[in-house]
Order: structure tokens, then sequence, then C-alpha cells
């Protein structure tokens, strides 16, 4: 009779496991799903400021380009300044 009731209790244990596992895998996949959309929200924010950044960088490139040609520019079109040669005695 022991080995009758021993036998029920290892098949509730095994049947308990098989549904305490099923419910581990299935939470471990939810959590997996959500940190996956998660990430991948969080990843198109990145990208988008990651690109707008770029493009200030860029912007702000073109700037100092277009500042350093203009000051060239003008420096060498206004040429040497005109000095009188000193009066030696």
């Amino acid at each position: 009779m022991t080995k009758f009731i021993s036998a029920f209790e290892d098949f509730f244990k095994s049947i308990y496991e098989l549904f305490a596992s099923i419910v581990g895998a299935l939470a471990s996949m939810v959590n997996a799903v959500i940190s996956t959309i998660i990430n991948f929200f969080s990843g198109i924010v990145n990208l988008f400021a990651d690109v707008l950044k770029g493009a200030v960088d860029l912007v702000g490139g073109i700037g100092k380009f277009i500042t350093a040609a203009g000051y060239l520019y003008v420096r060498s079109q206004q040429g040497k300044p005109v000095v009188p040669a000193k009066k030696t005695n």
C-alpha cells in the first residue's frame, strides 16, 4: 500500500514540476518579447537622436568651412597694408 501512495505522490510531484516548468518557460518568453519590443522602440529613438546629432554636426562643419573660406577670401583681397618708409638720419 505504501508503494501505491508513494507512486501517486511521485506522479503528482512530476505533474506539478511539469506545469511549473511550462509556466516558467511562458514567463521567460513573455519577458523576452516585452524586452525585445522595448529595445526596438528605444533603438528607434536612439537612431533618430544620432541622425539629428549627425545633421547638426554636418551643418556646423559646413558653417565652419564657409566662415574660414570667407575669412581667407577677404584676407587675400585686402592685400598688405602700405606703410611709409621710416626716415633715417
